[in-house]
């Protein structure tokens, strides 16, 4: 029986389960019928979640959201019509195409030509449902159906639930290892579809792991409806220590509905760092743990020998002037979670990485998603205009990004006359290196009427200079880069990775150490058709 997944709002048509009589032979209304020659016939079966904002529902999940529904094929449901007792047993089937339908195990048979109600419930078993081990054989599911119908009309069935649903999501710099529901009941006794007591014995419920839509952690159980949850208890992986956090308010869940609580969990050490309630630029000179959420108008500013780690979660740092993270000193780490982190500068770079630093730029997968923006002349990650009327940029560092997504803009300049890659130097200044691994890297460049930058490389001054030789370009380890080379009215004369171009001086190279795991599309602008 497949009971490892939920059902969202879905119909699925069925076919008939057994061949109808002939109109000839039908009765007349309210007459008995003959044994056995009229059998249920089912014309669609849905699955309808309760009233909900954010309702669940499937048999097995769609990959695609986790909140979407389709049958696997095997499931058996149980069947009755009326008041009668005798109970069917249906199958459901599903071939490769993903169309549905329903063959008797065990059929069940009109006895009179009266419209009645329709009963349906899965599992098809009564008994005891255990609710103890969703963590290691999947999440359980009770479904009660009903439909109206008579010997000449297939019956629709429409299944609701009688298990409430709760999700934990998880934020933070902590690994954790389980989460449990403290003191629920761990198993219900059902009798066709519906939960039939009222006291239970209570215990820790495990809970799944899983991954949310956007690529967020969470763990999900599916419990007894109205049995208060007032705390749940959180592992962590890497201690192996379990704590018990209150819920705040306590919720009472509710049959068909998705409850959903959201926890962080951070590591013993971490500093916090909320960036709507800063005032100036955070500094950062130690090896440290922090964790950056929030939104504001002041950035972060790595100085020293260090080597922090620098957690990004729904983290969106917007700066006026000045480089919005400036790397000055150390190796940090900043690890990206979640999709929603953007990082940018209106009048300088994004991410600036001083000469001889080096910043790693990690992921837990591509789901996590890192959007950077340089402005006025900078580079999204890189250099950054020092002085545009003396030619003075700053050299940049090493760039590492790995196993994440990562955007990364710069934009024509508005009050400055010096350009730059996405990721790169800035100028006439250098950058020393950037890899790129096991990562998806979106990179754009800008362009004028006869100068352009590349995706990735280097920059130019509005003498037309250009540094001296580009950075070393690396990607391996199934990295996939989308390389955006600036242009102006359909035109470009930059690398696509490499060197910064004019109309006297054009260029169209990859100059990058690709390896035949990876794959590099050229781009001409900002479109989304790659060039070859």
């Amino acid at each position: 029986m497949k009971r490892n997944r939920l059902f969202t709002a879905i119909c699925l048509a069925a076919a008939t389960l057994l061949t109808a009589c002939t109109q000839d032979e039908l009765a007349e209304p309210g007459n008995t019928l003959p044994d056995g020659a009229y059998p249920l016939q089912i014309g669609r079966v849905s699955i309808t979640a309760e009233s909900s904002a954010k309702p669940w529902t499937r048999v097995a999940e769609n990959e695609t959201d986790g909140m979407g529904s389709h049958w696997t094929g095997g499931e058996r449901i149980g069947v009755r019509i009326g008041d009668n007792e005798e109970t069917g047993l249906y199958i459901i089937n599903v071939d490769d195409a993903g169309n549905v339908t329903v063959t008797p195990e065990t059929p069940v048979y009109w006895k009179n030509s009266r419209t009645a109600e329709v009963t349906a419930w899965y599992p098809a078993t009564d008994g005891t449902v255990n609710l103890r081990d969703q963590e290691r054989n999947g999440l359980t599911y009770v479904l009660h159906g009903i439909g109206t119908g008579d010997h000449q009309t297939p019956v629709t069935l429409s299944f609701t639930h009688q298990l409430a649903k709760v999700r934990v999501v998880t934020k933070g710099t902590a690994r954790v290892g389980g989460i449990d529901i403290h003191n629920n009941p761990v198993s219900c006794n059902i009798r066709q579809g519906k939960i039939i007591q009222d006291m239970f014995m209570k215990d820790r419920v495990p809970m799944r792991q899983t991954t949310c839509q956007d690529g967020t952690e969470c763990w999900e159980a599916n419990v007894v409806p109205g049995e208060e949850i007032q705390y749940i208890i959180v592992t962590n992986k890497n201690l192996n220590i379990s704590h018990s956090c209150e819920i705040s308010p306590n919720i009472t869940p509710e049959a068909g509905k998705v409850h959903t609580i959201t926890i962080t969990a951070n590591s013993e050490g971490t500093q916090t760092i909320d960036l709507s309630t800063l005032t100036d630029t955070r500094e950062i000179a130690d090896n440290g743990t922090y964790y950056v959420t929030g939104t504001g108008q002041y950035g972060i500013r790595v100085t020293g020998g260090g080597k922090p780690d620098i957690h990004l979660e729904d983290a969106r740092i917007s700066v006026s002037s000045g480089n919005a993270i400036s790397i000055t000193g150390g190796t940090p780490t900043i690890h990206v979670k979640g999709n929603d982190n953007e990082v940018s500068s209106s009048d300088g770079a994004g991410i600036y990485v001083a000469e001889n630093s080096t910043v790693t730029i990690t992921g837990s997968s591509r789901s996590d998603v890192l959007t950077v923006t340089g402005n006025n002349g900078s580079s999204g990650i890189g250099g950054y205009v020092i002085d545009d009327n003396n030619h003075q940029s700053a050299n940049s560092g090493n760039i590492n990004i790995e196993n994440v997504t990562l955007y990364a803009y710069s934009s024509s300049p508005s009050t400055k006359e010096t350009v730059s890659p996405g990721l790169g130097s800035t100028g006439n200044a250098t950058c020393q290196s950037i890899t790129i691994d096991n990562a998806a890297v979106h990179a754009y460049g800008c362009g004028g009427t006869n100068w352009s930058t590349p995706a990735i490389g280097n920059g130019m001054d509005w003498m037309g200079n250009t540094a001296s030789s580009t950075p070393t370009v690396t990607i391996s380890n199934n990295s996939e880069v989308h390389a955006h080379r600036g242009e102006r009215n359909g035109r470009s004369f930059a690398d696509y990775i490499g060197r910064a171009g004019t109309s006297s001086f054009p260029y169209s190279d990859v100059i990058a150490t690709v390896d035949a795991s990876s794959v590099v599309y050229k781009y001409t602008g900002d479109g989304n058709t790659p060039d070859e």
